[in-house]
């Protein structure tokens, strides 16, 4: 809730937790190896970091009244068996809500809730959301993956090979965007396994994926020209067709799951690059009003 109380007391249990590590003779809780302690409490403060920023402004990472506690977070980064674990701050505020029941805003987190969202709108038609180029650590909300010694290109790269690995299948899913909800609804916002796809919008939802593929590639093809003549095929289909392949697109974008489908540096640029192939799609639609 919003008691003041509840933010003191959590601050004063943080901070005990950050005196024990202090105390600790290593980077982890029990020394300089890792424990079954780190595991069992890396989970929650994983999820705490991300979900007080978002929906209470508590900023956990970077906190310069809790050094320890981010000297742990940087210890566990170096651990490959954490990191194929470790998901993004937008992937765990969208999963915690269903899970605890629904989770409570306060003003003092709308501004970070709207940053780790790309200021994007479930319904698609939001042009300022994850935009390239992307701002380091989120424009200071969310730390960057640096731990993976991934440059831009190989993280656009592993987001092509995830993107083409399973490319028939993504297809019919984002045209779900188009296509009906299902019945009965469920309690997570971004979840709809009954959902049925849209068939009319398969083509056009697959060509688009293509040039945004050949755009974080750097091809030459999927320059601003491209995307126009891009957005100008699917535009023949009409407006209607044009807006239902937006939702399709913006459908996928604001499910691209971390680490289920990707790690977060690959994500980021996946989301921004389906928001370039967006925007020229809304700019044909603004042409036929």
């Amino acid at each position: 809730g919003n008691n003041p109380n509840s933010r003191k007391g959590f601050e004063e249990a943080l901070t005990e937790v950050e005196q024990e590590l202090v105390s600790s003779p290593g980077d982890y809780f029990l020394g300089s190896d890792v424990s079954i302690v780190d595991f069992m409490f890396m989970p929650f403060l994983e999820r705490m970091a991300a979900s007080l920023l978002y929906f209470k402004g508590f900023q956990m990472r970077p906190n310069p009244q809790y050094p320890a506690v981010e000297k742990w977070f940087a210890a566990m980064e170096r651990l490959d068996s954490y990191v194929l674990t470790k998901s993004d701050y937008y992937t765990h505020c969208w999963d915690l809500p269903p899970q605890l029941g629904g989770c409570i805003s306060t003003p003092e987190g709308a501004p970070y809730e709207n940053a780790i969202n790309g200021g994007r709108a479930l319904t698609g038609n939001n042009r300022d959301s994850w935009n390239v180029p992307l701002e380091p650590d989120l424009g200071g909300v969310e730390p960057d993956w640096n731990f993976l010694n991934q440059d831009e290109n190989a993280a656009k790269r592993e987001a092509v090979e995830r993107l083409s690995a399973n490319s028939a299948a993504i297809v019919k899913f984002a045209a779900r965007g188009a296509g009906k909800k299902g019945m009965p609804p469920v309690m997570a916002a971004l979840s709809d396994p009954n959902a049925s796809s849209s068939d009319a919008v398969l083509v056009s939802v697959d060509a688009v994926l293509r040039v945004v593929c050949l755009d974080l590639l750097g091809e030459s093809n999927a320059n601003d020209e491209g995307y126009t003549d891009l957005a100008a095929g699917i535009g023949k289909g009409g407006k209607e067709h044009l807006e239902n392949v937006v939702q399709s697109v913006a459908y996928l974008r604001d499910r691209i799951g971390v680490p289920r489908d990707m790690r977060l540096p690959a994500a980021r640029q996946l989301r921004a690059h389906l928001n370039v192939g967006i925007g020229h799609l809304l700019a044909a639609i603004d042409a036929m009003d």
